[in-house]
């Protein structure tokens, strides 16, 4: 029988579990007693010398719940929760293929004189002219780009520019084109195609200074009829060569199926097509169709290739999904999706929930499922090397990380309450919290003395993270596997 006497607020083993809408939620923790299963503290050993995946960021879609209320009501409070509480440091911002189009669907969508379905025309393409190294700006529309830019972008990277940060921005390319097939579209022909994200980055650059630190080339292509590996690297290799001539560096994700199944023979084909392996810098999967010899091997190719992998939506992912990309994917940027949405149901598709309330402004609360991913992404930050980190114990999981500046960072996804023992962290003031289903602890700070283990315990199920150590300045670029 275990002991649930470590970290419970007295009086309260009787009642019943109830999922918090607030950020943190305050539960008393007290680290020197033992929330144990009945034996001996788990014994975790972090070795620093032992290297694995840089961490790029946790990414976010920049739908912000828009459809709740007017973002200008609470995007201040959304903007600060995402970037210094949770730790958000990468966009997907997403330029649908209809951008190319003389006719300015989105104005009329705003101006309520569309009669046509905008899930459709949305992606609906016209050609501006019939020559691709020609662009004739007349036949580009960017209303709905342009919001998304103006209204989540620029404020989280303005955010993060003020901590020190820099936002990293993924530029990603929607053609949902099987949601209505009565539409034209022209973006097969990657001349085509590369015309068009390169029109799409030179409005970035030209409207905003802004510059994609990557090109993830289909959002999902393995949901149309005709975007399969091959054409991916089609498109890399052509668009490569336009955006490398207009001064970009490029830098591409894909192949970002929707079944995680189908990654491996996408990326496989893509690697056939001859100029297309250099230019690729992540090996991204969403996690719809999970299959764990799937997530082997696409962690197995970005060793091989020495490329990075990335696990870049899943609606419904929690941390145990999280853990296990980072463990066995090696991945070093993860999306759950998008950055709010209005507070209807919490499924796991948004880290924050807008709430309306009459007479009030609206409300920004943290998802259930964000609470726990808040205990990753808040400590490890971009640039982060995953090092090695054993449990005695399997129902006490580890992952270490080495942060820039030096910082330790180790994460425990506990099964069950427990204690443990940490050895191989370097003197120096550590904090330490956790997330149950209960609530959120606050950071209990603690000094390690040197060769000392560092004991810590956690009352339930949950994540427990123990981060800080001494700073020694920024690492050498390059650190980590890949």
């Amino acid at each position: 029988m275990r002991s649930l006497a470590c970290g419970t607020v007295p009086g309260s083993a009787a009642r019943p579990r109830r999922r918090l809408a607030a950020v943190l939620v305050p539960v008393a923790l007290a680290w020197g007693c033992a929330a144990t299963r009945g034996g001996a503290p788990a014994h975790i050993a972090v070795a620093a010398a032992t290297h694995y995946q840089t961490i790029s960021g946790w990414e976010a879609t920049t739908q912000a719940g828009q459809e709740a209320a007017p973002l200008s009501l609470y995007r201040d409070r959304l903007v600060a929760l995402a970037v210094d509480d949770l730790g958000i440091n990468r966009l997907r911002l997403q330029v649908r293929s209809g951008a190319e189009n003389p006719r300015d669907y989105w104005s009329e969508l705003r101006a309520g004189r569309l009669k046509e379905n905008w899930r459709c025309v949305r992606y609906a393409t016209v050609n501006d002219n019939a020559d691709p190294n020609v662009i004739n700006w007349k036949g580009f529309h960017w209303g709905d780009f342009d919001e998304s830019v103006e209204q989540v972008v620029l404020p989280m990277k303005q955010r993060l520019e003020a901590r020190g940060e820099r936002l990293f921005l993924n530029l990603n390319y929607v053609a949902f084109y099987q949601q209505c097939r009565n539409v034209p579209y022209i973006h097969t022909d990657p001349e085509e195609y590369a015309e068009f994200m390169l029109a799409a980055s030179l409005h970035l650059r030209q409207k905003y200074g802004l510059v994609p630190d990557a090109w993830e080339v289909m959002l999902e292509p393995d949901k149309t009829p005709f975007w399969r590996g091959a054409q991916l690297g089609q498109a890399i290799v052509a668009t490569a060569r336009r955006l490398k001539a207009a001064g970009f560096t490029p830098r591409f994700i894909a192949p970002s199926t929707a079944n995680m199944t189908h990654a491996p023979a996408y990326f496989d084909d893509l690697a056939r097509v001859p100029g297309a392996l250099p230019w690729l810098s992540e090996i991204s999967y969403h996690r719809y169709g999970i299959g764990a010899p799937a997530l082997r091997s696409i962690a197995q190719r970005g060793q091989r290739y020495h490329l990075q992998t990335a696990m870049l939506e899943h609606i419904g992912s929690g941390y145990e999904d999280l853990h296990r990309d980072l463990e066995v994917g090696h991945v070093s940027a993860w999306q759950q999706f998008v950055l709010a949405y209005p507070a209807r149901q919490d499924n796991g598709g948004a880290y924050f929930l807008i709430r309306t309330r009459p007479g009030a402004p609206p409300a920004v609360e943290m998802a259930s499922r964000t609470r726990f991913l808040r205990q990753y992404f808040h400590y490890i930050r971009a640039g982060a090397v995953r090092i090695g980190a054993t449990s005695s114990d399997a129902a006490m999981d580890p992952l270490a990380f080495l942060n820039r500046d030096g910082r330790y960072v180790v994460v425990v996804k506990a099964e069950a309450a427990g204690s443990l023992a940490v050895s191989g962290l370097p003197a120096g003031r550590y904090s330490m919290s956790y997330t149950t289903e209960a609530g959120s602890s606050p950071e209990t700070p603690i000094t390690l003395a040197p060769g000392a283990p560092l004991q810590a315990a956690i009352p339930d199920r949950g994540v427990l993270t123990i981060a800080g150590g001494p700073a020694r300045g920024p690492l050498s670029a390059g650190s980590g596997s890949r």
